[in-house]
């Protein structure tokens, strides 16, 4: 490092300085790890600062040079720069959508104590397929123009597989657009797992991948996830994961951690493993709104004990083989906040409106919210695309904060979203519990492959740079 230059806290990445490249250094006892946007690199603290010499240097290169120069130094340059493009091409490219998600109803049989769209027991509006089928249309031309599969998302602010004929109905459409426009189709559906056997099997049948939410063993899944008459869901989820099971159907599980269950992650992740035995496990800590209060909610100051122990609980779910992720940090994927308008999403609730925030699942509040952009127009049977009301938003919701600017994670971290959100006036000016919690997960997943890499560096007794891509 230059005479008179501090040397950086040891507690996470930094970015290099006079470098206008997403690109990091962190040191240890003996190495130096650099990392760029899904990739890192050890290298032994005698060389480091001729490595980052090398690397501010590439980084005023152009990218297309990189590859083809080889080396660890190129391909983190190479990898700084293709953050930069992807995150700007989520903002700025047209608004050309991918996957289509249906809000069926707002209607559920269960009544979990922090649902934040706080649905109905009784019947609702519902989505109309006329409206589907509309805008099933325009997704599946966008997807054979960028040549990409269409993915077809029954999820919502209620249960989507509770009424098994529009499932199907809806289903059958779709599946004859995309035919009709020779895409690829992915079928997937999120649900709470309380039904019959008979519709388990039906289920299994009908998509290529199943979400399905559980909390963890009894004492916490029944106390969150309980019926509306209070009485226990979770025998009627193993059931249903185990018809599953049996139907060859590929599963997934997904779980809301609170601050009831916040210290029980790796004892919830060995339960699922066993119980469920899912593909991928994904912990998501518990959104506010809806019926969320601040007994179930998590606080800044409980950020790196939510993530202590996660990264904990993936220790034990690797030991089973089985991914365990969390959507809010994701080192492998450039992403920012959750919003429909950034992952070209089209998500249709009830009234045939598509909103730009998967938390907004009712017509009047996405209206007044000023987050509708798309509607089914009833008169000309056609779905329109509001595109300038998207731009709009891409810059309204962009939540580029002061304190992101020099955060390793800013290519990875959802920031805030969806707790607080510029549509609510609030775009969380301080960092918050999603903020640390994020940037806590990330650095564990890095330091930990670091350690493996300087261990591998080490048995090598070589200087030469060692790194991995991360995917």
């Amino acid at each position: 490092m230059a005479e008179g230059e501090q040397m950086p806290a040891a507690d996470e990445f930094h970015p290099l300085p006079g470098v206008k490249l997403p690109l990091f250094r962190r040191d240890s006892a003996t190495c130096a790890a650099f990392y760029a946007p899904g990739c890192l690199c050890v290298v032994a603290l005698t060389v480091a600062d001729r490595f980052q010499a090398d690397l501010a240097r590439r980084a005023d290169c152009r990218p297309d040079l990189q590859e083809a120069d080889g080396g660890w130094a190129a391909e983190l340059c190479r990898r700084a720069e293709m953050a930069v493009v992807q995150a700007d091409r989520q903002r700025q490219d047209p608004f050309r959508p991918e996957c289509l998600t249906l809000y069926l109803n707002n209607e559920c049989n269960l009544r979990c104590v922090y649902c934040h769209t706080d649905p109905s027991r009784t019947p609702t509006a519902r989505l109309e397929l006329p409206a589907i089928v509309a805008a099933a249309e325009v997704v599946a031309a966008s997807c054979r123009e960028q040549g990409r599969p269409f993915y077809a998302v029954f999820h919502g602010g209620g249960e989507p597989t509770l009424h098994r004929d529009r499932v199907e109905r809806a289903l059958a459409a779709i599946e004859a657009i995309a035919c009709e426009q020779e895409v690829e189709l992915f079928r997937y559906v999120a649900t709470n797992g309380l039904m019959s056997e008979r519709k388990a099997a039906w289920l299994a049948g009908c998509f290529d991948l199943i979400g399905l939410s559980c909390d963890g063993p009894a004492d916490i899944h029944n106390r969150q996830r309980p019926r509306w008459d209070g009485r226990a869901s979770l025998p009627i989820v193993e059931r249903t994961a185990h018809v599953l099971h049996e139907e060859g159907a590929p599963l997934h599980a997904r779980t809301t951690i609170t601050s009831a269950s916040l210290e029980r992650q790796a004892e919830i992740a060995d339960y699922l493993c066993q119980r469920l035995r899912p593909e991928e496990i994904h912990f998501e800590p518990v959104y506010q709104g809806g019926r969320s209060g601040a007994d179930q909610g998590l606080s800044a100051d409980q950020a790196d004990e939510f993530a202590a122990h996660f990264l904990a609980a993936c220790r034990v779910a690797q030991g089973y083989g089985v991914p365990l992720l969390c959507s809010g940090s994701r080192p492998g994927a450039i992403h920012g906040p959750y919003c429909h308008v950034f992952r070209g999403v089209l998500n249709l609730v009830p009234g045939g409106i598509a909103t730009a925030c998967f938390k907004l699942t009712e017509y009047r509040q996405i209206r007044e919210k000023g987050a509708v952009i798309g509607a089914w127009d009833r008169r000309t049977g056609r779905f329109e695309i509001d595109h300038d009301r998207v731009q709009a938003l891409r810059r309204q919701l962009e939540m580029d904060l002061p304190d992101c600017a020099g955060c390793f994670n800013r290519y990875h971290c959802a920031r805030h979203c969806p707790d607080s959100c510029p549509l609510d006036g609030n775009a969380g000016d301080e960092p918050d519990f999603r903020c640390r919690a994020q940037k806590a997960i990330a650095l564990g997943i890095l330091q930990e492959t670091a350690d493996r890499l300087e261990a591998e560096l080490s048995a090598r007794q070589s200087e030469e740079p060692h790194g991995t891509i991360i995917f």
